[in-house]
């Protein structure tokens, strides 16, 4: 009878420490959430023109796990690529080059983006995306952008 009790009481432990492992699993991996926004105004910082609008990338790790952003940049659409006039189907954010760490609770990285050229991409402004990259060649993109930006020179289709 005690070792019934045993052999039942091994295997609920057991059910219940691999059930704990595999969720543990899912919960502490290296999640980012990646934001795009346009038009922002920059104060206090002679670097940037306080006259000029600037988009901004922020990338925060809402994960567990510390994780090394590799490269952040603006995708364009596909169906706009090198085959369609542009030259490119990605905007490489410089600073993003580096590359940074972003463990849990750090405050997000942030990634300014200059307005100044990007009219020729009027007609596609609300399909551009901002992506990061992991050191493990993981994307992550932001949500499509639904506010039209100041450097749109087309007024919206009605």
């Amino acid at each position: 009878m005690v070792t019934l009790i045993t052999a039942i009481c091994g295997s609920v432990f057991g059910f219940a420490g691999l059930l704990l492992g595999i969720l543990n699993y899912f919960r502490d991996r290296p999640k980012l959430v990646v934001t795009l926004q346009w038009d922002m105004a920059v104060t206090d910082n002679p670097t940037y023109d306080p006259k000029k609008r600037w988009g901004i990338v922020r990338v925060t790790n809402i994960g567990r796990r510390p994780v090394h952003l590799a490269v952040v940049a603006l995708k364009l659409p596909k169906s706009f690529g090198t085959s369609n006039g542009f030259r490119h189907t990605h905007l490489l954010l410089s600073h993003s080059v580096g590359g940074q760490k972003l463990a849990e609770g750090d405050p997000p990285a942030g990634f300014v983006v200059s307005q100044d050229n990007l009219a020729m991409y009027s007609k596609v402004w609300q399909q551009i995306q901002a992506i990061a990259e992991d050191s493990t060649g993981k994307i992550y993109h932001s949500k499509k952008v639904t506010a039209r930006p100041s450097w749109v020179t087309q007024p919206e289709p009605e």
